[in-house]
């Protein structure tokens, strides 16, 4: 699952693995990014602009709730409860393909750009400053746009059941 939230959102690893079941809005459709991981400590996003929401497609939506159901606290946690740290993580990434985290955020963005999603909401999405007056004066607090907007672009991967896993599969073979 996480893979999958990486990929969907374009969140940075430590916005992931910070992730709480309070950060989900109802029905898991809404992401509120308040908190980072590093080295295994809590702490505030890379920059304040990485304080944000970010909308969730429903396929992945319905996913959430279903693992969210045995969730108590951090959403990728260890059996102490305590965030799994980054270098465990890229282990298990490395099983399959040697790539780093940020492979993640580039799939993201080469799928928002794809889609044309308008420059303010994917920077929105994407924690990033804006660049112009203008994006300072959008108005991204309307949820039905965004919304429509995070269906529209959908995930560019399908989740595929192994067990209680979820394995990826890309609509390219050349995420990387």
């Amino acid at each position: 699952m996480l893979f999958a939230l990486l990929a969907a959102t374009g969140l940075r690893i430590g916005e992931a693995l910070g992730v709480k079941l309070t950060d989900f809005g109802p029905n898991c459709r809404v992401l509120h990014v308040r908190r980072s991981i590093w080295r295994g400590k809590e702490q505030e996003p890379k920059t304040p602009y990485s304080v944000r929401v970010i909308d969730i497609p429903e396929v992945l939506a319905r996913e959430l709730r279903d693992y969210l159901s045995d969730v108590s606290d951090y959403m990728f946690a260890t059996a102490q409860g305590k965030p799994l740290q980054q270098r465990n993580v890229l282990r298990i990434l490395h099983r399959s393909r040697p790539v780093a985290f940020h492979v993640f955020r580039r799939f993201r963005m080469t799928r928002l750009r794809k889609f044309a999603v308008p420059r303010d909401l994917e920077l929105l999405w994407m924690g990033h400053a804006p660049e112009e007056v203008g994006d300072l004066y959008s108005k991204l607090n309307d949820t039905l746009f965004r919304q429509e907007w995070a269906e529209r672009v959908g995930l560019g991967f399908q989740l595929v059941h192994v067990g209680t896993q979820n394995k990826l599969t890309s609509e390219t073979s050349n995420v990387a």
